[in-house]
């Protein structure tokens, strides 16, 4: 019952600021996305009431009817043909019945990047999708990192998360969160606000380690080594990396340990799960070379593995492609992993600009922080991405979304103190010399 009133509170609080337009409709449908309200109640009331939907359909209504500024530029023009390449790959799907559900759902996210690209049109804004999506989706996995770590420390959890898929997803996903709670920790005064934020970043680390995923392990390791080296108080930073590393490492038990050491590139010291991926990869760049342009369909690897498998069974039937990049080669074909990547340099441009940019203007700090954050949170999807399929998550394209909006901001704070420089040029001198000032 607590549970059932928490949910409809936070719900209502939600319905009450839609009201104030389509912005705020996004933040009602990413509180959905990233809480998954309907998986906090023991009954099935919330999830009849099919909140996402109803609320994605008021969305796209009132952002139409509100005329907002359409905005077509070369990042938002590629993930739009990423998109449009997973429907050409859809129609030429060797499973399309299979394939069909998952693209659906991409589509939705595909929709959502875009209007998150166009409504987060100030700061302001961008901080608001920001803690939206790091308390949502933040909030559950820092609860079960905390309370496992005091309950059984260093004990496996292999809970999914629906949005993140199995417990590598769910390492790599939540370590991109990560980034973007510091950020939020970092822009604000409160200290209370503060100690929140870095709570909920520390149980969400937490929770990532003990998935005991190799590829978030990795994640976890470039992501650490980034925070220290953006972070202006570096002194600082490496104390709070020294307290968080004292209360998680003594946690993780020898098993823990074990696993991390089967990470490996010599061929003697593979474990069978790391010769799989090879083999993996291999049938990925199989079927690629055999559609070129299309793919075998969107999220369609695993249930074409079996007739592009040329080892005939020795690793298993309908095995996942375990990576991002030869995920797109497979499903999308060489064209679909070229826009990918495509998406990926222009965000990571975005945000350099972005950064480049507060360097020098101190107007524009917070929004360098901002950029900091997804710059931060895409090089671990590069890292963690390269052994978890995770091309088509919701959290991956909202960030290619908050990047577009970032490099909006940056332009048009560029294009400000270009006018401010030129106005401060033309403005007339406040010491005018006298006429015999002249002469002489």
């Amino acid at each position: 019952m607590l549970r059932t009133l928490f949910v409809l509170g936070l719900a209502a609080i939600g319905l009450r600021y839609s009201l104030r337009g389509p912005f705020y409709i996004l933040l009602l449908y990413l509180w959905i996305a990233y809480f998954r309200p309907e998986e906090w109640v023991w009954t099935d009331f919330v999830r009849n009431l099919n909140l996402s939907l109803l609320t994605g359909i008021a969305l796209v209504g009132c952002t139409v009817l509100s005329r907002e500024k359409v905005r077509v530029d070369l990042r938002r023009a590629v993930f739009i043909l990423f998109a449009a390449q997973t429907l050409v790959s859809l129609m030429v799907a060797e499973h399309p019945e299979y394939s069909r559900p998952f693209w659906e759902d991409f589509a939705k996210s595909a929709v959502i990047t875009y209007l998150i690209s166009t409504l987060a049109s100030d700061p302001g804004r961008v901080r608001l999708v920001f803690a939206v999506i790091g308390l949502s989706l933040g909030f559950e996995a820092a609860k079960q990192g905390w309370v496992q770590l005091f309950i059984n420390p260093g004990g496996q959890n292999e809970n999914e998360i629906a949005m993140l898929g199995d417990n590598n997803g769910v390492a790599v996903g939540i370590l991109m969160l990560i980034p973007i709670l510091v950020a939020l920790s970092r822009t604000t005064t409160r200290v209370w606000e503060q100690r929140i934020y870095q709570l909920v970043a520390g149980g969400s680390a937490y929770r990532a380690l003990i998935t005991y995923s190799r590829g978030g392990f990795l994640s976890c390791g470039a992501l650490l080594l980034l925070l220290l080296i953006r972070s202006k108080r570096r002194v600082r930073t490496a104390l709070a990396v020294a307290i968080l590393a004292a209360l998680i490492l003594p946690a993780l038990p020898d098993s823990f340990w074990d696993r991390m050491g089967t990470i490996t590139t010599e061929e003697d010291q593979m474990d069978t799960s790391s010769r799989s991926r090879l083999h993996f990869w291999r049938v990925a760049v199989v079927m690629a070379n055999e559609k070129p342009f299309t793919g075998v369909g969107h999220n369609g690897y695993n249930l074409s593995f079996d007739d592009y498998d040329f080892s005939y069974g020795l690793y298993g039937k309908a095995r996942s492609v375990h990576s991002s990049w030869f995920g797109v080669l497979a499903e999308l074909g060489y064209t679909g992993l070229v826009l990918f990547v495509a998406n990926i340099v222009l965000a990571l441009a975005a945000c350099r600009r972005a950064r480049r940019l507060a360097a020098r203007d101190p107007a524009f700090e917070e929004v360098g922080h901002y950029a900091v954050a997804i710059e931060t949170a895409l090089v671990v999807f590069i890292i963690g991405g390269s052994f978890v399929p995770s091309q088509y998550t919701e959290i991956l394209w909202h960030f290619f979304g908050l990047s577009a909006a970032i490099f909006t901001l940056a332009q048009r704070r560029e294009i400000e103190l270009e006018e401010e420089h030129l106005r401060a040029r033309m403005a007339p001198s406040p010491y005018r010399p006298s006429f015999a000032q002249v002469l002489q």
